[in-house]
């Protein structure tokens, strides 16, 4: 089997799996050997060098679920497949092998698959993301992201921050010593020399004759940086003093840029810088946070794309205080006063025009943002309503465009009456009347023809299952019954009064149909054919019926004449003999150490049952009880053993001594039977 799977080869595969069926006789076994076998040859594909690895694996995942949809090996095993492959793989490699799991999500997708792998692709997509670094790979991280939110279903909440949580942990670092910060910023102070004539400038880069210089202080910088830690837990603003702070410190980095706006760049410009930048984008992007040295903060303010992010930071955290969540209850006092959201309203504004002074085509990226945080304002409410599944609300049709008809002129020599069908009819034919007598609308089959399928399904040597025969269509029963009283003669006969009528159509219409086929030449020879086979399997059936009457009436003379001795010799299992004192001591000393087990069948309270006894004390309770049982009970020790069948253990026992005692046993088909029934309850 090794080989069969190493060399993908499924007829001997097949062959393998069929045999150790039949030698095992379990399925699930063979299913769980053959899983063993696929994730072992996976792990040998994962020491081929890497250039080889991505082949090797999309051919044994495709053979791998072949043999899924074969009833080969388990469903959740090609999955499980690509999750080992990508966990025991380098970060580059996984890069490429996850181009596996991309390409099948359609399939995953699928019912009867969705409900097996998307926990497991779920988790093969978390381990990924927790060995992968958020700068360096960033772009494997939105791929995979990317990956999930079309994966899984648009109410999974494991896609969800449902609970309204923040990345604390985001910590902006910054020189928090005013000496430092000040020190450095005198270093800066100093000019920079301007690049050499014919020297390309960096993206974002400001030439130093056309920048304008802002003045930044060591209180500037602090005021900037600090306001990082609300912008990564924006709960701390529910709090007065904290608010206070934000609303200081935002107050004057909004009024320095403000001051300090950026010059606007005509139209031909920003089309070029546009263009440019496009050009100069590469697809090997390296994400990182900004820089905090003082030195860095003039020059990253004279920087656009730096104010806009800093920009919409503000307007999502205003839309954060001002939005109602259901994770935000008035009890927990996360509400804005009616001064604090006022400040909110008008720096929001303030906000959206300093990203509509913000070149490259400004206006048009406050166009799409406000677009974005509405839509954000919608999720938020599908949130606060536990997630409700949006595709009930949705067109269960597909939607079409309205297509207005074209207007035709009025023509009166044609004629038009409303429809293409109804013109089309009227105008077939000039004389209606003459074109409903045409041979082309005879198109009633012959009733040879008609009755040719259900005849044959009628024929025993055929072995038509009864539900597939046609008779059974209740639109076959009404064509039937419409041609055979058109063409048959005998489909209305004179019924005698005293006879019942027909309540099953089915039957009748058999019958008809037989009958009919009797008048008809091409049918005569095989009806004749079939009725004899039936009259000489009927007479076979009647031999072998009046053969074993015989056979049984011989059998009951023979027992009557059985010699008396050999009666005695063979000792009739039914019979029930008493039980004596001496019987029960002997029962009482082999079934003892079933104590418990004896009680709890002949009906002995629990409590008279003692924990720990003897042997010998064990014997004397166990002939106790079976005496008082017996006292109660004639003695009969058929009756007893009937009893003593609701346990395995002690109806064995009690075989072997009663027969020792020569005494009444179980016949040897009823104890088969019991046993049976034991193992089926078991």
């Amino acid at each position: 089997m090794d080989e069969a799977i190493a060399t993908r080869n499924f007829d001997d595969l097949r062959e393998l799996f069929k045999a150790e069926k039949k030698l095992v006789k379990d399925d699930e076994f063979v299913l769980i050997k053959i899983d063993g076998l696929l994730k072992k040859r996976g792990y040998k594909i994962i020491e081929l060098p890497s250039e080889q690895k991505e082949d090797f694996a999309r051919q044994h995942y495709h053979f791998v679920m072949s043999c899924m949809k074969l009833g080969y090996c388990s469903k959740s095993t090609p999955i499980l497949t690509l999750q080992d492959l990508l966990e025991m793989s380098s970060i580059e490699e996984c890069k490429q092998l996850f181009g596996l799991v991309e390409e099948n999500m359609n399939e995953f997708k699928q019912p009867g698959f969705i409900e097996t792998y998307q926990n497991t692709i779920l988790r093969l997509c978390n381990d990924l993301l927790r060995r992968l670094s958020r700068t360096a790979e960033t772009s494997f991280c939105g791929r995979i992201m990317f990956f999930l939110s079309r994966f899984l279903p648009l109410t999974e909440k494991s896609g969800v921050n449902f609970m309204g949580h923040f990345n604390t942990l985001n910590i902006t670092n910054y020189e928090e010593t005013e000496t430092t910060a000040e020190s450095l910023l005198t270093a800066a102070s100093s000019r920079r020399p301007t690049p050499v004539d014919g020297e390309e400038m960096e993206t974002g880069e400001l030439e130093e004759d056309q920048a304008k210089e802002i003045n930044v202080t060591s209180e500037m910088y602090r005021q900037f940086w600090s306001l990082q830690k609300f912008m990564s837990n924006p709960n701390l603003l529910y709090e007065k003093d904290k608010f206070a702070m934000f609303k200081k410190d935002l107050s004057a980095v909004l009024s320095l840029m403000t001051a300090n706006k950026l010059e606007k760049l005509n139209q031909e410009e920003e089309s070029e810088y546009t263009e440019n930048k496009q050009k100069k984008v590469s697809n090997d992007v390296f994400f990182t946070k900004y820089l905090t040295s003082p030195k860095l903060l003039a020059l990253q303010l004279n920087d656009s794309s730096f104010r806009r992010y800093f920009l919409i930071q503000t307007i999502i955290i205003f839309q954060y205080l001002n939005a109602e969540s259901r994770f935000k209850p008035p009890a927990k006092k996360m509400v804005l006063n009616e001064e604090q959201a006022k400040y909110v309203t008008d720096h929001e504004d303030k906000c959206y025009r300093l990203l509509s002074d913000t070149m490259p085509r400004g206006a048009v990226f406050v166009a799409g943002l406000k677009k974005i945080i509405q839509r954000e304002q919608e999720w938020n409410t599908w949130k606060n309503s536990n997630c409700p599944d949006l595709s009930e609300k949705a067109d269960k049709g597909a939607m079409q465009m309205y297509k207005k008809r074209q207007r035709i002129p009025f023509n009166p020599q044609s004629l038009d009456l409303g429809t293409p069908e109804l013109t089309k009819l009227w105008t077939n034919e000039p004389d209606v009347l003459q074109a409903c007598k045409s041979d082309k609308r005879k198109f009633i089959p012959t009733l040879a023809n008609f009755i040719r399928d259900p005849l044959d399904e009628m024929d025993p040597e055929q072995q038509v299952e009864e539900q597939y025969k046609s008779i059974n269509d209740i639109s076959f029963q009404w064509r039937a019954a419409r041609l055979l009283m058109h063409k048959s003669p005998g489909y209305v006969s004179r019924t005698d009064i005293k006879s019942e009528p027909n309540s099953n159509m089915r039957d009748y219409l058999e019958r008809n149909i037989y009958n009919a086929a009797k008048t008809i030449d091409e049918f005569k020879d095989g009806i004749a054919e079939r009725e004899r086979k039936e009259a000489e399997s009927r007479k076979e059936k009647e031999a072998e019926a009046r053969r074993k009457v015989e056979e049984s009436l011989k059998r009951k003379l023979d027992t009557k004449t059985v010699k008396k001795t050999d009666v005695v010799s063979s000792p009739n299992p039914y019979t029930d003999s008493p039980l004596s004192d001496e019987n029960l001591h002997k029962l009482a000393q082999d079934l003892s150490k079933f104590s418990r087990k004896l009680a709890k069948l002949l009906g002995v309270d629990d409590t008279k049952v003692q924990k720990s006894m003897t042997n010998s004390e064990e014997k004397e309770f166990c002939f106790r009880i079976l005496k008082e049982w017996a006292e109660k009970n004639s003695r009969s020790g058929r009756s007893l053993l009937n009893l003593l069948i609701g346990d395995l253990d002690l109806i064995e026992v009690a075989q072997v001594t009663m027969k020792v005692l020569k005494l009444c046993n179980l016949t040897e088909i009823n104890y088969n039977y019991f046993q049976k029934i034991h193992e089926s309850n078991a």
